[in-house]
């Protein structure tokens, strides 16, 4: 389930990111750097950080 749930975040993530390319391309930069700044929390966050001591 985790596996799942990690392809739909980065399908969106990356959905967000391609979407705000392509608003950057036309004059409009906010979309890409929010969600830059959304990916780059979420996996220093949820990726690098280590786990909870069992």
């Amino acid at each position: 389930m985790k596996f799942l749930l990690a392809i739909i975040a980065y399908l969106a993530m990356g959905t967000v990111l391609g979407w705000g390319i392509l608003l950057c391309v036309k004059g409009n930069p906010w979309l890409l750097i929010v969600g830059f700044l959304a990916f780059a929390v979420a996996f220093g966050k949820l990726g690098c950080m280590p786990g909870k001591a069992h």
